[in-house]
């Protein structure tokens, strides 16, 4: 089982906040069945440039390999990403290139908490097509619940862009027989954690594959696991 969107890696956002942290949430993730996880720290264009982003990525990456290596403990693998947040100029901002998941082509990019305009949806779908890479646009479901939007799913269905929801749409009563039909219905790319801690927002990989389960759309689920498990073969 892949998680596709996580903030594991200490220090370096509002993830983690230690190395000790970390291997938790990575101990966590494994027990749950999750081989292969994607580090995706928070990248701000008006914080930081890609070069300083990567440097403090590695940097945090480093800490915590070296920790991995002395505890020798079985953890997932570890593929570095980063959830890009929107901002006008990122179609033509080529360093973000540097910032795909791991090999793969997919760009994470988090749109701001405010009312979709198509004019962001647009520039959105154009970074893919001038970067050469694939959109992907983070936690669709939560903009659908704080922006009280159900349309956001059918607005990005025709556009060059694809769609990853956290495990908790699965998981939540209210959400979940939608995240079900979505999932069978092809319309659902990528799913993560979005775990940033060992509290409030815990890896829960395993409940949302177990909801998955119980559903008996676990075929709909391996598909998409399996697809980024070919692009990190071929690369």
């Amino acid at each position: 089982m892949i998680d596709f969107h996580s903030h594991f890696l200490p220090g370096i956002d509002d993830g983690s906040d230690s190395v000790e942290t970390s291997l938790a949430m990575l101990r966590e993730s494994r027990r749950q069945g999750v081989d292969l996880i994607f580090a995706t720290p928070h990248f701000y264009a008006d914080e930081d440039d890609p070069e300083t982003f990567l440097e403090n990525r590695t940097e945090a990456y480093a800490a915590l390999r070296k920790a991995m290596e002395e505890d020798g403990g079985d953890f997932p693998e570890i593929q570095l990403g980063a959830e890009i947040y929107f901002f006008p100029g990122m179609s033509v901002a080529e360093e973000l290139v540097e910032l795909s998941m791991g090999s793969t082509p997919f760009l994470l990019i988090e749109p701001p908490m405010i009312p979709w305009r198509e004019s962001m949806l647009d520039e959105i779908e154009q970074t893919g097509e001038n970067l050469h890479r694939i959109p992907v646009v983070a936690h669709v479901d939560r903009y659908m619940r704080m922006l009280r939007d159900p349309s956001l799913f059918d607005r990005l269905r025709h556009r060059r862009v694809l769609i990853q929801v956290n495990a908790n749409y699965f998981i939540h009563g209210d959400s979940a027989q939608e995240a079900l039909r979505y999932l069978r219905e092809r319309r659902i790319h990528f799913v993560g954690s979005d775990c940033h801690n060992m509290e409030d927002r815990e890896p829960n990989m395993g409940q949302a594959a177990e909801v998955i389960r119980l559903d008996s759309a676990t075929d709909y689920f391996d598909e998409l696991n399996n697809r980024i498990y070919a692009l990190l073969r071929r690369k």
